[in-house]
């Protein structure tokens, strides 16, 4: 069977790269190569994805793919790159891409020296298994970077939500604001339920009392300014109810520089946005930290 679409190859058994590859078969690309390092892990492709020919040894590429995608730890880039270079003559009319969020296309110039086209393809997206990875990468939005560009954008549209150009300086600050975003939020949002734990509240009662709260607050922070929908004490100046905080954050450290520090970071932000109570609650929630801190 030959697809008008053509053929693609994965380099990396890792989550990301299965449900991507796995989307690619579905929007019609031929799967004709796998490797990976372990035998576990190409199991777990071909579990997902009928690839035609697998294998451990990079070595064993052909060359014969339209399509490669490089699916391996960020530091291991650039050396899969130059093995794969360095097993075939040439790769004209290929294109190649690695689906690192902080790299730019650079780290695949071994390949673009034998003739390869290259990018950089990065869903914004949380994949804690293949499975979630294979069902949210229909929304996903990706970054697309490189001399491929433009034709990773139209990617996107074949197997995700969008495709967006970004510079290497671009791509670089959406990566670290995701880790702010996605991993960090999940670690304070697990870090509260253990906090109410500790009072006797179960999890479920956590979640039911507070999870609505936080999905109005990302929906907030995204549809509008800070100062048109922050509340709390820290607004308001009541100092007492800080330092209410504090006290309680005492046997948690870690949770109490956290309130002190977004404090800082809100007020801050207030201020610069010429918010006309920002410099006087800033002065306030500061003086009670001091104060707080010995």
């Amino acid at each position: 069977m030959i697809s008008e679409k053509g053929s693609f190859s994965l380099f990396g058994a890792s989550r990301v790269g299965i449900a991507l590859a796995y989307h690619f078969h579905r929007a019609g690309y031929l799967p004709e190569f796998v490797w990976n390092r372990s035998e576990e892990g190409l199991n777990k492709a071909l579990r997902w994805v009928p690839f035609k020919y697998e294998s451990t040894s990079i070595k064993d590429f052909q060359g014969k793919s339209n399509w490669i995608i490089i699916s391996v730890s960020d530091d291991a880039i650039e050396s899969i790159a130059q093995k794969l270079a360095d097993s075939v003559d040439n790769l004209n009319n290929v294109n190649a891409f690695h689906t690192s969020g902080i790299l730019n296309s650079e780290v695949l110039n071994p390949l673009k020296e034998k003739d390869c086209r290259t990018g950089s393809f990065h869903p914004v997206l949380s994949v804690p298994d293949i499975k979630t990875g294979i069902k949210e990468m229909p929304s996903a939005v990706f970054t697309c970077e490189g001399e491929i560009d433009k034709e990773l954008v139209k990617l996107a549209g074949k197997i995700g939500r969008k495709g967006v150009i970004l510079t290497l300086a671009q791509k670089e600050i959406i990566h670290v604001s995701s880790v702010f975003l996605s991993n960090y939020s999940i670690s304070l949002i697990a870090a509260v339920k253990e906090l109410c734990k500790k009072k006797g509240l179960s999890e479920d009662k956590t979640k039911m009392i507070l999870k609505g709260l936080s999905e109005q607050a990302v929906e907030n922070g995204w549809s509008k300014p800070l100062s048109g929908v922050l509340t709390g004490p820290i607004v308001r100046g009541d100092v007492k109810t800080i330092e209410k905080h504090l006290e309680l954050l005492d046997e948690y450290p870690d949770l109490k520089k956290l309130y002190a520090d977004f404090g800082r970071l809100t007020l801050k932000i207030l201020t610069q946005s010429h918010f006309s109570k920002g410099e006087k609650a800033l002065e306030l929630f500061m003086n009670t930290i001091e104060k707080a801190e010995g």
